[in-house]
């Protein structure tokens, strides 16, 4: 069969030269060919086709009606076989493509957004899907192939047979609503919670993490006075603003600068807050690569920026 689909292609080449040049002697010459052989070819193409495509009188050649069209369509053929060959070579240095991209929703407030539009201002021919996800939905989504690239917080999850990249570590700091008695305060420390009303992420979404939390609190001497377990960060920052409790969030929601919050840097013995990149190591592909190039620029694994540094300012009452 590709013996076949070489012979026509060739055939094709040929007809369009004659059919182009009108001369079977310059069209042998533009073919790198004798013009015996040429004749035969398109003597057999149109055999094959069972179609006269070209008169031919001592004086001169041209076109039959059926030759007008089969040129036309021959060009055509070429046409897209030329933007196959470029599209595939781009596809192969990662200039085309497609990139599924998932992301837990705290990492809309890190420079990941930034990252995506300078990724997707370089690269406009590439199409971006974005997936927003827990990282235990995203997980199998990545190795079930349905996702290229995952932005997850990590806490004790299975990451076999995936590679992995740190693309934020940041501290945790306190949100309390406005008017709190803390509000005057310019840093706080972990003891300062003693009996303090907090909200917490539900215990069920990041088990591992919970119990690290919980073990901050214990090395400090008592336990947290909980009043609320909630499933997001979004969902956390709205309940302090009611006035319900204070809470931990990683230092990115400050970025958020919702009316009724204000943020606190926090002193204690308490686990730096991630985000990890992941992808399959089977699936590393050059687009892929170039992606995480882009990424890697705007990485942030100090793990050590004061929020009021992340925003600009100079004080740490936000």
């Amino acid at each position: 069969m590709r013996y076949v689909l070489m012979m026509e292609l060739r055939q094709l080449k040929y007809f369009i030269a004659v059919a182009e040049e009108l001369h079977f002697g310059r069209a042998a010459e533009r073919c790198n060919i004798a013009q015996p052989p040429l004749s035969q070819q398109i003597k057999k193409l149109e055999e094959e086709l069972g179609v006269k495509l070209l008169e031919r009188t001592s004086r001169k050649v041209s076109l039959t009606p059926e030759g007008s069209e089969f040129l036309e369509r021959a060009l055509d053929i070429f046409g897209r076989l030329d933007e196959a060959v470029v599209c595939i070579q781009d596809m192969a240095e990662g200039l085309k493509g497609h990139l599924r991209v998932g992301f837990i929703g705290p990492a809309s407030l890190s420079n990941l957004p930034r990252a995506i539009r300078a990724f997707r201002e370089a690269n406009p021919d590439i199409r971006l899907d974005f997936s927003a996800k827990s990282t235990t939905e995203q997980l199998p989504m990545l190795r079930g192939d349905r996702l290229d690239i995952a932005f997850v917080r990590l806490f004790g999850h299975d990451t076999t047979g995936l590679k992995s990249m740190t693309f934020l570590r940041e501290p945790y700091v306190l949100a309390i609503p406005d008017g709190h008695h803390f509000g005057g305060r310019d840093r706080l420390d972990i003891t300062d919670l003693e009996g303090e009303p907090l909200i917490f992420n539900q215990r069920i979404a990041q088990p591992a993490l919970y119990r690290s939390l919980i073990g901050s609190f214990h090395k400090a001497g008592f336990m947290p006075n909980i009043v609320q377990e909630v499933n997001t960060e979004q969902s956390t920052i709205a309940l302090v603003a009611t006035g319900l409790g204070s809470a931990l969030v990683p230092a990115s929601s400050a970025v958020d600068k919702r009316s009724g919050v204000v943020f606190k840097p926090l002193d204690g013995d308490l686990p730096q807050w991630e985000i990890t990149a992941l992808w399959k190591a089977k699936k590393e592909s050059v687009l892929l690569k170039n992606f995480l190039s882009t990424v890697t620029q705007f990485r942030d694994v100090t793990g050590s920026t004061p929020v009021w540094e992340l925003l600009g300012t100079d004080s740490g009452s936000l």
